[in-house]
């Protein structure tokens, strides 16, 4: 027998569970032989980190001395791919390959990990699959993004009306971060909700492969799994592959007119689109200023204004991105000295239910300085952020987190509690001249609120101080204007989750 053969591979050899993706059982007249894959993940290899598809295969002894063989085999054995990833007459499966999200590893990823394995079980990339062809049957259709658009133009073809297959179901598989579901999402939710056909299973189906910064919607839906602790990469195959289709839970934000999404890429003598956008950039060579009119966008993880907001901006911009990661903590230090007091008027509007029914509820915020406002669909931010500790995977509840203008030691000193599970909630303060000035009013603690809906009026005239945040997209509303962020009934696209745990889902 060869010293490569399962039989002879030591089971000390097993990987740890916490690396293990899926196990397969071979076939073989003499004996039970599993293929096990799993993730390797290594340091740098080009300056970025390094992944490797692992596959070893192991034969079942009767010896007795298989336990562990046999609890990896218990816990992530499969048969064969999900309905969801079959191609075929009624079913299209996708590959987007993000290349400019996180840390720009979807490529890399792609071609080390997810083509391989999909390929173990007989599923290779091709063009788009011709209606009624014989690549459909075994073939995906894959799609490397070359610009910020490209996800965006793929999903409204999926919502197109006068598309032939309106009865095709698709299975979308995302290597990106939450910015490709965004961009799904503001893709396909129609401007007319009678545009789409209400059937669930029609529905284009997520899967996520969290290659982003923050990858906060993959943290919050997977933050009760009850598989082997893993990495966020390795939880991202086992849910493709041993996932179950949940109807995606989203917001949506309205603008005042006049109002302008704000993002920075590379430019050369720009030119006028019309009268429907505008385009100011630097004149200088590199990263120059995009602008253009918006009027609403479709959210899925947060809509913020304050501290929040404007550290992703000024993040963004060309004088800090120069300094790469860091960007982030010198944008925050700076912010943090400033301490500015955003001014605005917070209205919240909330169902509350009495003896008679639901009635309508609408408080007004008592102050109008304030340091934070986020309101949010999800739990974590990041993997240990936790912004909303209240909120479960896909409950559909919107909450809002709030403080007034607190100097900017207190705003560190609640950060830092968020990422003790949380903990900021609960905090509350005295009401001394430091922090709780500016027309606080007294109320001085963290503001922690179930709502329906949230409406944000700017009184600042500094553009600055005018951005909002949308998932991570800028939008600068003027000043006197008011931004409306509010839960939506209906549902436009599912995401696969974890099949172990039982979620609790969104009515």
């Amino acid at each position: 027998m060869s010293a490569d053969s399962p039989a002879s591979r030591d089971v000390a050899e097993l990987p740890s569970p916490e690396e293990v993706i899926c196990i397969l059982k071979k076939q073989s007249p003499t004996e039970d032989v599993y293929e096990i894959f799993s993730l390797g993940q290594g340091g740098q290899d080009g300056g970025k980190p390094s992944f490797a598809l692992r596959r070893l295969s192991y034969a079942r002894s009767d010896d007795g001395e298989n336990e562990a063989l046999q609890h990896l085999v218990d816990k992530f054995l499969i048969n064969d791919l999900p309905v969801y990833l079959q191609p075929g007459q009624r079913r299209r499966v996708h590959v987007i390959v993000s290349t400019h999200s996180g840390t720009g590893l979807s490529t890399q990823f792609y071609n080390d990990v997810l083509a391989p394995l999909l390929k173990a079980f007989d599923l290779t990339a091709s063009g788009e699959p011709e209606q009624g062809g014989a690549e459909q049957q075994s073939s995906y259709h894959l799609l490397i993004t070359q610009d910020a658009e490209s996800v965006k133009e793929f999903s409204r073809d999926l919502a197109a009306p006068d598309r032939d297959e309106k009865n095709i179901e698709h299975t979308v598989v995302l290597l990106s971060g939450d910015g490709g579901v965004i961009d799904m999402l503001n893709g396909y939710a129609p401007m007319d909700d009678a545009d789409i056909d209400t059937d669930p299973q029609r529905q284009p189906l997520v899967a996520i492969i969290p290659l982003g910064t923050g990858n906060a919607l993959f943290s919050s839906l997977h933050k009760i799994v009850t598989t082997p602790t893993a990495s966020e990469l390795v939880q991202g195959l086992r849910t493709l592959l041993h996932g179950k289709a949940a109807p995606l839970p989203s917001f949506k934000a309205v603008f005042p007119e006049g109002s302008r999404t704000i993002t920075y890429s590379e430019t050369s003598n720009p030119t006028s689109t019309g009268d429907d956008s505008i385009k100011a950039v630097d004149p200088t060579p590199g990263l120059g200023e995009q602008t253009e009119y918006v009027t609403h966008l479709y959210g899925v993880v947060v809509a913020s204004y304050g501290f929040h907001s404007q550290l992703v901006w000024e993040s963004d911009t060309p004088e800090y991105r120069k300094h790469g990661a860091d960007r982030f903590q010198m944008v925050a230090n700076e912010l943090l000295g400033e301490s500015h007091a955003y001014r605005a008027t917070v209205e919240i509007g909330r169902s509350s239910t009495t003896a008679g029914g639901q009635i309508a509820g609408d408080e007004t915020l008592d102050r109008d300085r304030h340091s934070y406002i986020l309101a949010t669909l999800v739990s974590n931010l990041q993997n240990t952020f936790c912004i909303s500790p209240a909120s479960q995977p896909l409950d559909g509840q919107l909450r809002l987190v709030h403080f007034g203008h607190v100097d900017g030691a207190k705003t560190m000193e609640i950060m830092m509690a968020a990422y003790n599970n949380g903990r900021h909630v609960d905090m509350r303060w005295g009401g001394t001249a430091a922090q709780g000035q500016d027309g606080n009013k007294g109320e001085d603690g963290v503001g922690y609120d179930e709502i329906d809906e949230v409406r944000i009026t700017t009184h600042e005239e500094d553009a600055r101080w005018r951005k909002v945040c949308i998932d991570g997209t800028i939008v600068e509303i003027p000043s006197g204007g008011r931004m409306v962020v509010s839960t939506e009934a209906r549902r436009h696209l599912r995401v696969l989750v974890d099949g172990s745990t039982t979620y609790k889902f969104a009515s």
